[in-house]
């Protein structure tokens, strides 16, 4: 696999992160002015939704591409799928579940964005051997 392919699943990844982060801080805003919205924000489908395309996407991702073996990546990916999960509706105070998930989304864009600068690295080539 080529670098620049690799980093189509790190794009992919953060995208989907980051629609976690704005569901968790920008639906309850929205639903203020649109009261279906409100029902969405409050669904307990749409995080565990979220949350199961979220974490496979982000492991195979970074399986992927190496990034796990990169003690940074590896530990902001843990902390982010450990802070999602507990952040799914187990009955929590809602703002301890929207900090929970707003944390273990941002830490899963860290992830994927310290691996996407890992693939800009440049990668020592042995100059060519004349005869």
């Amino acid at each position: 696999m080529s670098v620049s392919s690799n980093r189509l699943p790190d794009a992919l990844a953060v995208g989907i992160s980051g629609l976690c982060l704005a569901h968790c801080l920008a639906l309850p805003v929205l639903a203020m002015a649109f009261p279906l919205l409100g029902v969405l924000s409050h669904s307990a489908w749409v995080h565990i939704l979220f949350f199961c395309t979220a974490a496979p996407v982000s492991a195979l991702a970074l399986r992927g591409t190496g990034g796990l073996r990169d003690p940074g990546v590896r530990a902001f990916f843990l902390l982010g799928i450990t802070a999602l999960a507990a952040g799914l509706p187990w009955g929590w105070p809602e703002v301890i579940e929207v900090t929970l998930t707003s944390l273990g989304g941002a830490s899963l864009v860290a992830a994927h964005l310290l691996n996407l600068r890992r693939s800009f690295r440049p990668v020592a080539v042995a100059a060519p051997v004349e005869n």
